[in-house]
């Protein structure tokens, strides 16, 4: 008889402890935070090839801001789009990184160049950095500064403001 009643006394133990949120018509995977539709086009439009594993709101110097990361191809790309669907920034999560090196590490060229270059002096802290390309360009009547690397995948995006365009 006082096994019968266990079942429903951890029941209530479950439901106090874990209380269940009202379930609604969305499905779990649908976002709770709602992206104006420029936005979503622009995410979307960026993302093509790829799929968009994450969305935050942020806020950068005030304005807000929606970022996606967006994997694609094996690499992870930050896409920073504004409120009217202008994309502000797209880059390799890790562009920025470099790796340390000693200076025997570096190709022959480069460790005569660093030693030419100091003169006698000590040739420290040196790091290969990844090679880059840049141009600049217009994207839909906007100024865009795009950088690859050595294989032609983008590096970096970056919306390029003059003083005039930010009215």
């Amino acid at each position: 008889m006082k096994l019968k009643l266990l079942p429903p006394i951890c029941l209530a133990i479950l439901a106090v402890a874990f209380p269940v949120a009202a379930q609604d018509d969305k499905p779990a995977s649908t976002l709770s935070v709602e992206v104006p539709a420029t936005v979503k086009a622009a995410i979307q439009k960026e993302a093509e090839g790829g799929r968009v594993v994450e969305l935050n709101r942020v806020n950068e110097d005030g304005k807000q801001q929606y970022e996606a990361t967006v994997s694609h191809e094996g690499l992870e790309y930050a896409v920073r789009v504004d409120l009217r669907g202008v994309v502000v920034r797209v880059e390799l999560k890790n562009y920025n990184d470099a790796e340390d090196q000693s200076l025997n590490q570096l190709p022959a060229a480069v460790r005569d160049s660093f030693k030419k270059l100091a003169r006698g002096g000590s040739v420290e802290n040196t790091r290969r950095q990844r090679l880059a390309y840049t141009c600049e360009t217009r994207l839909d009547g906007k100024r865009y500064a795009i950088t690859t690397d050595e294989q032609g995948r983008l590096l970096k995006k970056e919306l390029q403001q003059d003083d005039n365009e930010n009215k």
